[in-house]
């Protein structure tokens, strides 16, 4: 069991979260965030790009904010092929009289925003891997610099309207933990799930994944290091992020392995699904399964 890893297949699918007003979110996301829906039904809205659904909204009419300091989600980050598809991003939530937050990373420069329930979304374009920086530890360099407002817009394209381009992806998802210094997280992610460190900054902040030094989750600490309230059924809150593997027999093999470990587990013909120690949900399934 030591010398069990992840499924190098593992890539990020849908992140499903909860909207006090679906209308008002479907706006949102397309007229102003430039997803396409994709699919509407009474009280759900799946949305993304053509081809893959990034978020999956689902009504709670008239739902809280959940507490800040609860787990839940950080931010999800679609990745998109062009910095010109960020500077695209900033300047649609500009133009609505909306702020974003442009930031570089060094491995990934980004724009921050928020959707109407509170919900952070962070566009990211992927550095050159030329450009990036190493620790001593061989793990690249995280940091959150901010980008001028101007210099993104400077972008060549920035002025050009389009929504997110087809190649846009699920790039990772950041998720609230609460346990001080990640002393439970840390082990969930690396020792039973099988996942490779690719950043860390401090005790209380790393990035997981399967190849590549790319990170799919990452998780921190900084938002309830000493616990906190878990949202409510009545809160605009994440309810699931969709792992995908391209298998059944990786799906088993995890199986297999939260069992061994006793970690609560729900294992069906369609996928298994689980809750990491701060009860964030995560969802693993084959390419395609309902």
């Amino acid at each position: 069991m030591t010398d069990y890893r992840m499924d190098r297949t593992l890539t990020l699918g849908t992140v499903t979260l909860t909207v006090a007003d679906l209308e008002r979110s479907v706006r949102y996301y397309t007229h102003v965030a430039g997803f396409r829906l994709l699919d509407r039904r009474t009280r759900r809205a799946r949305l993304g790009v053509r081809g893959r659904v990034l978020v999956d909204l689902r009504e709670v009419a008239g739902a809280a904010a959940p507490p800040s300091s609860g787990p839940g989600l950080s931010h999800f980050a679609p990745l998109v092929p062009a910095r010109a598809d960020v500077a695209r991003f900033a300047r649609r939530h500009l133009d609505a009289g909306l702020d974003v937050d442009p930031r570089d990373h060094v491995v990934s420069q980004s724009c921050y925003v928020t959707d109407p329930d509170g919900h952070t979304i962070e566009v990211t374009w992927a550095c050159p891997r030329e450009r990036w920086q190493w620790t001593d530890e061989g793990l690249p360099v995280v940091v959150s610099t901010p980008i001028a407002v101007q210099d993104l817009l400077d972008e060549p394209g920035a002025s050009t309207p389009a929504h997110l381009p087809a190649g846009t992806r699920m790039g990772h998802v950041q998720l609230k933990a609460t346990d001080a210094a990640l002393t439970r997280t840390q082990p969930f992610y690396r020792d039973l799930l099988g996942l490779e460190i690719y950043a860390r900054l401090g005790d209380g902040f790393i990035g997981v994944g399967v190849s590549d030094h790319r990170s799919l989750l990452v998780l921190t600490d900084r938002f309830s290091p000493r616990g906190g309230t878990p949202a409510g059924t009545d809160t605009t809150r994440l309810t699931r992020v969709d792992l995908l593997l391209t298998a059944p027999a990786a799906i088993e093999a995890l199986a297999e392995r939260l069992t061994a470990a006793g970690h609560p587990h729900q294992h069906t013909a369609t996928g298994l699904t689980t809750h990491d120690p701060s009860g964030n949900p995560l969802r693993f399934s084959v390419h395609g399964a309902a």
